[in-house]
């Protein structure tokens, strides 16, 4: 079942590590079905992948289809999916950038035009909770209020789209924004845009997350 699906989800896995956004079986996506998740398995090297080992989980968690365990992260991806009737796809990523802004356990604010009105009004770094619990998805869902992307502490990031395609690029936006925050810290003190800017971008991303 979903053979579409669990292509797209192997497909999208694979960018993951070509964009650098995670290495070995780091890291994990999914895309919703109706009342079935289609998620990448535990321990499982990207690029040794092959559309059998992709599971199908129901919202409960259950198992539906598949030899292999789900993502340890499962319960962070349901939480969102409960919560967010917007994420019909999850992109979680260990990429460098977000994860030392991650470890540091520091916001990356607005800095530039094209973060507000695709990722949101400035990202917010969860609550540590241990991976793979229920827990660290409730902390993550909190951070995710009014976003579409979320800094897990001490840990990576997640992203959230209509598409798993949509998923990654705000992966890599986030990624790239992260880097941009970091390399101008080096050198100075990033400035944030205006707040009336902010405020009119971020009525750009509560439009746009309706399509």
């Amino acid at each position: 079942m979903y053979e579409k699906e669990k292509k797209e989800l192997l497909d999208i896995c694979l960018e993951m590590i070509k964009h650098d956004l995670v290495i070995g079986s780091s890291g994990n996506a999914s895309l919703r079905v109706g009342d079935h998740v289609v998620i990448s398995p535990s321990s499982v090297h990207y690029t040794e992948m092959t559309i059998s080992d992709v599971v199908v989980i129901d919202m409960n968690g259950d198992e539906v289809e598949g030899t292999r365990n789900p993502s340890v992260e499962t319960p962070m991806h349901l939480e969102i999916y409960r919560n967010r009737d917007d994420a019909l796809a999850v992109v979680h990523t260990h990429s460098v950038y977000t994860s030392s802004m991650a470890v540091l356990q520091e916001p990356l604010p607005p800095i530039i035009d094209e973060i507000v009105p695709k990722l949101g009004a400035g990202i917010r770094v969860s609550e540590y909770a241990m991976p793979g619990t229920k827990q660290l998805g409730i902390n993550v869902v909190e951070v995710l209020e009014d976003r579409s992307a979320a800094l897990i502490a001490n840990h990576g990031a997640v992203c959230l789209a209509k598409t798993l395609k949509d998923a990654l690029f705000l992966s890599i936006l986030l990624e790239r924004s992260c880097k941009i925050y970091m390399t101008a810290k080096q050198v100075g003190t990033p400035i944030e845009l205006p707040e009336d800017v902010v405020e009119d971008e971020q009525d750009i991303w509560e439009m746009m997350k309706e399509f």
